[in-house]
């Protein structure tokens, strides 16, 4: 694999997501790792999918009015 190709593929994933470029680098590389080739995609998946419901589960846990546990 190319040093173009494990930045690109990233960088292509994470158009159009609210998700910072971070975290889908950090998931690709740390999926490659893990799993190879597939775990370009299926770890930058789901570290972005993580990233998004942390925020929800914070920014659910700062509304005014919300009981904290």
């Amino acid at each position: 694999m190319s040093f173009s190709d494990s930045l690109l593929k990233p960088l292509l994933l994470g158009r159009g997501l609210d998700v910072p470029m971070l975290v889908i680098l950090l998931g690709a590389i740390g999926g490659v790792v893990g799993a190879g080739i597939i775990g370009l995609f299926i770890g930058s998946v789901g570290l972005a999918l993580g990233y998004q419901l942390f925020t929800a589960w914070i920014s659910e846990a700062e509304e005014p009015g919300a009981p904290v546990s």
